[in-house]
């Protein structure tokens, strides 16, 4: 039965919708390197390295990453996506975001040197970009406390999982990983209820959006801090001298003619 020698549970932002999985001397824009995935597609692997594709690059993901010194059981969960592939590891493996910056700067494999099987799952991926739309619809100010709560809930909810393990045809002879190098690693399992779960939770529900206020019609000017709106009149009445109390057309008398009678 196969055992898991690794376990650990990292948070990325997927700059331009993917992040990479590598050797740790693997060259992004090297030949052997692949395009990022294009197309709603999950993964692209080249020889030393992969990239795992989002679909949106503003909400953090949650990054699953797992070691096994053979093909691991099906797992709890149902994930939405599945894929798989092989690479060539020299002993650790890193993640970094699309930009270059390290996430898991090199994580030490107990299988050594050579090539591994992968299998990447993913959860929530189309949802949270979905969810994100739908957020940037409701509230027009994205700097507002209510969008800020509202993101906050979004944030490492898309959920990826990535397992490898020692290719059986791998050139050369498989190690065996013995509990003496799991116990020298620290890759011991940890006590019940402090692994990272598989899975997030049911999605967040957003908020309603806010009230608008209403425009002001023309001739309106608002008043007061409570939003509210107060008519003024189209034609207000002539004041000053002059003016008729009793008629509200009445106009000042008009200056006498010069060199008029007295």
């Amino acid at each position: 039965m196969s055992r898991r020698l690794l376990r650990l549970g990292v948070r990325l932002h997927p700059d331009k919708a993917a992040f990479r999985v590598h050797d740790r001397g693997a060259d992004p824009s090297g030949l052997q390197a692949p395009a990022p995935p294009a197309g709603g597609a999950l993964v692209s692997i080249g020889y030393d390295q992969m990239w795992i594709g989002s679909l949106q690059d503003d909400v953090d993901v949650t990054v699953l990453l797992e070691e096994w010194d053979g093909h691991p059981p099906p797992g709890r969960g149902d994930w939405e996506q599945e894929a798989a592939g092989e690479m060539y590891l020299r002993g650790a493996v890193a993640i970094s975001t699309a930009t270059g910056e390290p996430v898991l700067h090199g994580v030490r494999l107990l299988g050594g040197v050579g090539r591994y099987q992968m299998r990447i799952r993913a959860q929530h991926r189309a949802a949270i970009a979905r969810l994100y739309d739908a957020l940037l619809d409701r509230f027009r100010d994205g700097f507002s406390p209510q969008f800020q709560q509202a993101l906050q809930e979004l944030q490492g909810v898309e959920h990826y999982l990535i397992q490898l393990w020692p290719s059986p045809s791998s050139s050369g002879p498989q190690r065996t990983v013995t509990d003496a190098d799991l116990a020298l690693s620290g890759a011991l399992p940890p006590p019940p209820g402090l692994e990272p779960p598989d899975q997030t939770g049911p999605l967040p529900s957003l908020p309603e959006p806010p009230a608008l206020a209403a425009r002001p019609e023309e001739g309106d000017v608002p008043r007061g801090d409570d939003g509210q709106f107060t008519e003024l009149p189209a034609h207000a009445p002539p004041t000053g001298p002059g003016a008729s109390p009793d008629d509200e057309t009445a106009t000042a008398d008009p200056p006498p003619s010069p060199g008029g009678h007295k």
